[in-house]
Formats: C-alpha cells, sequence, structure tokens
C-alpha cells in the first residue's frame, strides 16, 4: 500500500504555526508522512488568514496553486471563518473552522490508527511556537480576529509544561508562548495567569529560551518584567502593539489607552531591566487618522526609538465596527504614511544595532544564509537578527557571538572560542 502524504501551506500569526504543528501530529497518527521537497502530496491542508486583504489574497493564492498540482485540498483558519464561499467557489471540498481545527485531521482523513507524533527538522526546531490560550475579549473596531476565531480560552499549565518538556527532550533552541490575546491567559483549574505559567515554563525549559508573543499594554504587570531581569531562560523582549499615538485614533480603535499611557509604561520597562528590548506594531491610515494624528504618531516613534517596529496598512474588514467608517485615507497617502514610518523604524532599529556593537551575546542559530555560504542567521534574546561565520552543524545551537557591525535589518558578529 502506497504511504499517503501531506503538506502544510501556513499563513499568518504565530498561533497558525502552532495550530498547524498539532494538524501534523494528528496526521501522523494517522500514517501520514510529509511529502518529499517538490513531490505533490496526497493531501495539501492551508491553513489561512483574514487579518487583513493581502492576508486573504495569499490564501486565495496558496489555495489556487495547491488544486492546481493536484491531491486532495483541506482549507481551514480564519479565512474560512470569515469568507467560506471565496473556497467553495474554487471547489475546495473540505473547509474546516478554527473551532474545529483540532479535528481537522480525523474530518480528513478518518480515525487516528499511527504511531504517534512527526519528527521535526533541526531548523524547525530551532523556534518552536506552542499555543497556550485562544480567542479574544478585546473587539478592537478594526479587528476581524474576535469574530473569527471562537471562544476566548486557555489551555491548563500543566498540559502547556508537557509540551515544554517535549521540545526540551527534543532539543529545541525555543518555545515561544503564544495566543491570540496572551495577556487573557488564565489556568482553567487554578486561575493562574501568565506570570505563572511563564515562570512554570522557564523553570521546566532546562537549556531552552522561552519567548512571549505579542502582549496588549495592558496585561504587561510589574511581576512579568521584573522575572524577566531575573531568569535566564525568559528572553528580555516584549512586544506591545501600539497600533497609533494619536489619543483619538485610539480611541476610535477601542484601545483602551493613550499614548501618554503607552509611553509611561515603557519607559517604567525600560528603568526597571534596561536589556528588555520593546518591539511594536503601527497601522496606518485608519479612517480617523488625519494629517495631524498621523504627525503625532510619526513623532512618538522618534521619540520611543523601538528597537524593532512593524508597519501596516488598515483594511476595512466587514462586520468590524469601524467597516462602517469606510476607508477615506486612499490608498496613494497610505503608501507614503507607510514609507515614512518604516524609514525611522530603520532609524531606530540601526541606532538600537550599533548600541550592541562590541558586546558578546548568546545568539540562536536559526539557518543557514542561502545566498551567503559560509555564513548563519540567528537571534538573540531580545530578537535581534544576526549575520555570523558557521555552518548547518550550528543550526539549533546557542553561540557567544561578539557583535561587529550594525546595519538597519540586522547585526553581524564573529563566534567567540
Amino acid at each position: 500500500m502506497k504511504e499517503r502524504t501531506y503538506h502544510i501551506i501556513t499563513l499568518g500569526c504565530r498561533v497558525n504555526r502552532s495550530d498547524s504543528l498539532e494538524i501534523e501530529r494528528e496526521l501522523s497518527m494517522r500514517s501520514f508522512k510529509r511529502s518529499p521537497q517538490g513531490e505533490p502530496p496526497d493531501l495539501w491542508v492551508v491553513n489561512t488568514c483574514a487579518v487583513t486583504v493581502e492576508g486573504m489574497r495569499k490564501s486565495r493564492k496558496a489555495v489556487r496553486k495547491c488544486l492546481r498540482a493536484g491531491g486532495e485540498v483541506v482549507v481551514t483558519g480564519c479565512a474560512v471563518a470569515f469568507d467560506p464561499g471565496a473556497f467553495e467557489e474554487m471547489g475546495v471540498s473540505v473547509l474546516v473552522g478554527n473551532e474545529q481545527k483540532g479535528s481537522l485531521a480525523g474530518i480528513a482523513c478518518g480515525p487516528a490508527c499511527g504511531p504517534g507524533p512527526v519528527a521535526l527538522d533541526r531548523p524547525e526546531l530551532a523556534r518552536v511556537p506552542i499555543k497556550v490560550q485562544d480567542g479574544c475579549r478585546r473587539y478592537c473596531t478594526y479587528c476581524i480576529v474576535p469574530y473569527v476565531r471562537g471562544r476566548c480560552y486557555s489551555r491548563d499549565v500543566e498540559s502547556v509544561i508537557a509540551n515544554v518538556r517535549h521540545y526540551r527532550n527534543a532539543g529545541a533552541g525555543e518555545v515561544i508562548l503564544c495566543g491570540i490575546d496572551l495577556g487573557s491567559y488564565r489556568d482553567p483549574s487554578t486561575g493562574k495567569g501568565l506570570e505563572h505559567l511563564a515562570s512554570r515554563a522557564a523553570e521546566e525549559a532546562g537549556d531552552m529560551w522561552v519567548r512571549l508573543s505579542s502582549l496588549d499594554l495592558t496585561d504587561v504587570s510589574e511581576r512579568l518584567v521584573s522575572m524577566m531581569g531575573k531568569d535566564g531562560n525568559l528572553c528580555g523582549h516584549l512586544h506591545i502593539p501600539l497600533q497609533s499615538a494619536d489619543r483619538g485614533v485610539l480611541g476610535d480603535m477601542g484601545r483602551g489607552y493613550g499614548p501618554e499611557e503607552f509611553r509611561r509604561k515603557v519607559d517604567e520597562i525600560r528603568r526597571e531591566v534596561p536589556d528588555v528590548v520593546v518591539t511594536t506594531d503601527v497601522m496606518v491610515g485608519f479612517p480617523t487618522e488625519d494629517d495631524r494624528a498621523f504627525e503625532n504618531t510619526r513623532l512618538f516613534l522618534e521619540e520611543m526609538s523601538f528597537s524593532r517596529v512593524h508597519v501596516f496598512r488598515y483594511s476595512p474588514r466587514p462586520g468590524t465596527a469601524a467597516f462602517s467608517l469606510g476607508d477615506p485615507v486612499g490608498s496613494t497617502e497610505k503608501r507614503d504614511r507607510a514609507t515614512e514610518l518604516r524609514r525611522i523604524a530603520r532609524e531606530t532599529a540601526k541606532r538600537f544595532h550599533e548600541s550592541l556593537i562590541g558586546r558578546i551575546i548568546a545568539v540562536l542559530i536559526e539557518a543557514e544564509m542561502e545566498n551567503e555560504p559560509g555564513m548563519v542567521f540567528g537571534r538573540t534574546q531580545g530578537f535581534a537578527g544576526i549575520i555570523a561565520p558557521g555552518d548547518g552543524n550550528m543550526v539549533g545551537r546557542k553561540v557567544l557571538m561578539r557583535v561587529t557591525s550594525a546595519g538597519p535589518r540586522w547585526i553581524r558578529g564573529e563566534p567567540e572560542h
């Protein structure tokens, strides 16, 4: 009997990546194997994204590619919840919503009968996401995620710790505790929050690093920040989305804070633990963002000097509260605003990277550089990317590097021997 094969395409966030790992585990228990590179599989799984118009476009493109290649195609994720008709029109016969994603393998392939979990290769083991929470309670006016991700729930601490131990024993370099609304995490039995979970994960991680995914400003507690200053395994990196630095726009977005609160919190974090790195997200082109509001955001980014800023353009999403506001900021204006903020982001990133020159820093090696033979790429605990001499034997390992030069995208270094 021919061995059945699969290939999973994952779009969007780290939570989706964690979901895809669980789908892989379930498929392996049904005697499916990963398809060899370059060979079409018997089963395609496309785990989609619907956060922006671009996410939907990429999701549809991926599904079309799979349908052309042949084999069974199963589509899941946020785009299915948002617009299932878009994929039904393509001829996809199996659509699985987010709330049924954990049962996808059973829906598509029947009951489990195989030996067990799939083994990840070394690059995949470098940084592994573990989903600890799903769903969102916030309902920001621009965001479709609360409507497509289902109810808000958290996994119990012990099941998460079992995952941490599994990846520790498998030789992973880092695990990322991730969730759609990570700060809402509460153990369903004890009610203990994210600080407890992060502490337990760091205790069980061995040599692995433990990183937290994106956190809302109001969920960054003093205890969590102080833990990052004391626990060597817990990465001193906080990704806190800003979205805008204009009080009126933040109010219209339903973010629950103003720019002054954001500035005060980041300043407190930097005073408490100077080595903690703060990165952020910023949106341009929200319907009520006029020139003055954009200027407030531009000046704020210059002042706060974040080490990394992800800039993206507003996309109207039917079903959200902001959809009724229309899309009055034109595409050219959105592009120009995004270009300006990315220019500032490059400058502040370069300054941050230059501050690391001469320091000796632990780096987790993620991969060999395809376009630079004899070089590898890795990341620090603060999420700075680094390029250095090395080979495939270093992938998944932590190496001490002396930082020798810096640019806006990454730093360069030499291994310390």
